[in-house]
């Protein structure tokens, strides 16, 4: 008889002990059974293992906030063979970030501010303006130093760079995911461009001839004019009313992300952007103006930047930018959710 009730014990404490350890969540046991709960920030999963029984599986989520810090190198690439996209130059950002955090998935926005600065040397041009006495009235006419009219002027651009600069407004929102310390994210960048300024260096050599020989008289010989002959002057010009252009970039970010103790995220990564739409206005004004005045002074060409003008053609030029990208991000103090409450909670959402 005894043995039968041993037997009949020791049969209930080996049913009981797997459903009191289902019970046991971060190491605290309940005596309540299945129907015990306790507090936790993270969402609680249970899930079957392979001989039927439930256990709990952690999910962390997360609500971060911080800052970011991107030094890049930056240029257009996508122009005509006479746009060469050398030297290009840099681009700085920085900005505030949130992050959702839930197990390995991350999602993140925020807001911050672009500056970039460009150089793109630009191949030779050569632009000849003929039959300036048959066509423009003498009022209009391109004249020597001497008031005598040209028949035409021919004009050789070379050693020319753009430049640009630009401030734009940035809304990032990125997707992606960590482990191991590793993570990966992509998606959309959205600019919104502030300030821009754009300016041209080049050199202008000119040649000019006369439909006829002007002399003071009959027989007699007069040194004429240098035939409207400049070498190599050097132009500058400053353009501010320039096409300010909306673009959406595709953003990719790699890295290593260092966690400390109190929830702080610090990383460093890889950074890369591609601009999805058009970067030039496929504009039909050309990128140097003859100088239609009374006096052909180098002061009075007139420039377009190249990448807004009619030397892109029906070429497409897209924004580019890659460098390293910091970035460091604090976790939000706050309730934690009752996902599993005890019996002085139990009929509490947060504790």
């Amino acid at each position: 008889m005894m043995k039968r009730i041993c037997y009949i014990v020791l049969l209930c404490l080996l049913t009981a002990m797997p459903l009191w350890a289902q019970t046991r969540i971060n190491g605290e046991p309940s005596m309540r059974g299945l129907s015990s709960r306790h507090f936790t920030s993270r969402d609680i999963k249970r899930q079957r293992d392979s001989r039927g029984l439930f256990h709990s599986k952690e999910t962390g989520e997360q609500h971060t906030f911080g800052f970011y810090g991107i030094g890049a190198y930056s240029n257009i690439f996508g122009g005509p063979d006479i746009l060469k996209a050398k030297p290009g130059g840099y681009d700085g950002r920085f900005g505030m970030v949130y992050e959702y955090r839930q197990g390995l998935l991350m999602i993140q926005t925020g807001i911050g501010v672009s500056f970039r600065e460009i150089r793109n040397n630009v191949g030779d041009m050569r632009f000849t303006n003929i039959d300036l006495v048959r066509f423009d009235p003498l009022w209009e006419r391109v004249i020597d130093s001497w008031g005598t009219p040209l028949s035409s002027l021919t004009y050789t651009v070379t050693n020319r760079q753009d430049y640009l600069m630009q401030l734009h407004g940035q809304i990032p929102l990125l997707a992606g995911m960590h482990m191991y310390g590793f993570y990966i994210m992509g998606g959309l960048t959205f600019t919104f461009p502030f300030l821009q300024e754009t300016t041209a260096e080049m050199n202008v050599t000119s040649r000019g001839s006369y439909d006829r020989y002007y002399g003071i008289g009959e027989g007699e010989w007069m040194e004429m004019d240098n035939h409207g002959y400049r070498e190599l002057v050097p132009i500058k010009k400053r353009n501010d009313h320039t096409d300010k252009r909306f673009d959406v970039l595709l953003t990719l970010e790699t890295g290593y992300d260092w966690t400390g103790r109190n929830g702080t995220h610090l990383r460093v990564g890889a950074y890369a952007d591609l601009g999805l739409f058009n970067f030039s206005t496929r504009s039909a004004e050309p990128s140097i103006y003859f100088p239609y005045v009374s006096k052909w002074d180098f002061a009075t060409f007139q420039t377009k930047p190249v990448w807004f003008s009619d030397a892109v053609g029906n070429y497409y030029l897209h924004n580019f930018s890659a460098g390293l990208k910091f970035t460091i991000l604090f976790t939000f103090p706050g309730r934690e959710k009752c996902v599993m409450c005890g019996l002085r909670d139990r009929n509490r959402k947060y504790r």
